[in-house]
C-alpha cells in the first residue's frame, strides 16, 4: 500500500504553516474540525504526490508533546488491517475512529514503536 496522506503535528502551528507557505508553497485550507486543522495542498494537482494535513501537537495525544509526521495508508477493510497489525506484534495507538465525512481512521505503530495511520475512505461516514 502506498501512502495516502501525511499528517504533522507541530509546536506552533502558525509559524509552521508561515514556514511551508514560504519554504515550499504549500496552501493551508481549514477543515471542520472541533480543534484547528488545515488540510496542505502540497502542490498542483497534476504534480505527483500527496498531500496532507497539519495540527498543533496539543490537538494530537499520539504525539506525546513532540512534533510527529504520520503517513497514512489507504485500506478497504480497516477492520482485518487491524487483526493482522495486532497478530504481527504490532499495536493499535488510537483506536478505529470515524472522521466525518472521510471515513473510519486508525493510528497504528510497528512492533518497534514508528507510528503510521491507516484510513477507510467512506464519504457516508458520520458520528
Amino acid at each position: 500500500m502506498k501512502p495516502k496522506y501525511f499528517d504533522l503535528s507541530v509546536k506552533d502551528l502558525d509559524k509552521a504553516r508561515a514556514f511551508f507557505e514560504g519554504a515550499l508553497g504549500w496552501r493551508f485550507e481549514r477543515m471542520p474540525m472541533p480543534y484547528e486543522y488545515y488540510r496542505i495542498e502540497a502542490g498542483p494537482k497534476e504534480e505527483q504526490g500527496i498531500d496532507g494535513g497539519i495540527g498543533a501537537i496539543n490537538d494530537a495525544p499520539v504525539a506525546e508533546g513532540q512534533p510527529l509526521s504520520i503517513f497514512t495508508m489507504q485500506v478497504e477493510h480497516i477492520d482485518s488491517i487491524l487483526e493482522t497489525i495486532q497478530a504481527l506484534g504490532g499495536m493499535i495507538v488510537e483506536p478505529k475512529t470515524v472522521i466525518p465525512g472521510i471515513g473510519l481512521y486508525a493510528t497504528c505503530a510497528e512492533p518497534g514503536g514508528l507510528k503510521f495511520g491507516l484510513i477507510q475512505p467512506d464519504p457516508e461516514a458520520s458520528n
